[in-house]
């Protein structure tokens, strides 16, 4: 079964052309600032001249780029030129559990390019300890794809080819540029887009759903985005992946979000089939059961 993004939203988008129906919405929390709300916006609609915004029944205060955090309600966005929702394709991301693959199938040193510069998660800053470090025990960190495996057939269409540091041959998809050491939960959080990096505001962690683990509002450590490394994370990926979260968690009632816990005792195929985005659910079960046993076979596979 798939969760619903859109159950209990706070917060409804209207266009002033049509203020009858929302366009999307989104949740508010301490750290959800209108600077984040107005970054969001400028994502999910496309429009020609700069968009005013304002909160229904609340006067024609216009909200402003602050880190004031947003108010629960309804709001309005009008401009003097073009307005339409954004018709850019979101992609349902596979789990990138096989960090180490591309789509050849041969092994990368994606993992251990990203763990040497990062050795922290680069999100939550829980650093390795000394002693991790010298028996290379990466057991609480995972090295997550930004712009995903899956992808990377179209990975041109983005020119990410020229943004990044093709290392020893990787194609660009697995080039650390192209990656972050993580903590394996913020991994799935990141993988599902429930959290995301802004890097038009300070490269600031957003949370688009629940902000459990207290993320939101944090700066991505500086250690994977020095301009002196010359492989540190690249801005244009990221605001990808925000791109992305943005479609995922407010346009229109968003995107599923999978449940992988299939009880052992199900259909799991049946479980599937019925389910919502079948294709790109069995793409992903697929992905996350073989990089299961990629992990299990990491410390003899990754250079």
């Amino acid at each position: 079964m798939a969760a619903n993004r859109s159950f209990g939203r706070d917060i409804f988008i209207y266009l002033a052309s049509d203020p009858t129906v929302s366009i999307g919405g989104g949740f508010t929390n301490p750290t959800f600032t209108k600077r984040t709300f107005l970054d969001s916006l400028d994502v999910l609609i496309r429009h020609d001249l700069p968009l005013r915004v304002y909160k229904i029944n609340d006067g024609r205060t216009q909200i402003q780029r602050t880190q004031d955090p947003l108010l629960p309600g309804e709001y309005e966005v009008e401009s003097d030129g073009y307005l339409a929702v954004i018709d850019a394709p979101y992609y349902q991301r596979t789990s990138s559990a096989m960090s180490s693959l591309s789509s050849s199938g041969k092994v990368k040193s994606f993992p251990a390019a990203v763990r040497d510069r990062d050795r922290r998660c680069v999100i939550t800053g829980l650093s390795m300890t000394q002693r991790e470090l010298v028996q290379q025990r990466w057991t609480k960190y995972e090295a997550a794809h930004i712009f995903p495996v899956a992808l990377e057939s179209i990975v041109q269409n983005y020119n990410f080819g020229e943004l990044v540091v093709l290392d020893e041959g990787d194609g660009s998809v697995n080039s650390p540029q192209n990656g972050l050491l993580l903590q394996r939960t913020v991994h799935g959080l990141f993988d599902q887009y429930e959290i995301s990096i802004n890097p038009n505001d300070d490269n600031r962690i957003v949370c688009f759903l629940d902000d459990s683990l207290g993320l939101a509002g944090r700066q991505l450590d500086p250690v994977c985005r020095d301009p002196g490394h010359p492989h540190h994370v690249n801005d244009k990926i990221l605001f990808w992946h925000f791109q992305q979260a943005v479609l995922a968690n407010m346009r229109a009632a968003g995107e599923p979000i999978f449940d992988e816990d299939i009880p052992p005792d199900c259909d799991t195929m049946n479980a599937i089939r019925s389910g919502p985005v079948p294709t790109e659910r069995m793409e992903f079960e697929l992905s996350k059961r073989l990089g299961d046993v990629m992990r299990a076979q990491g410390s003899f596979l990754i250079k």
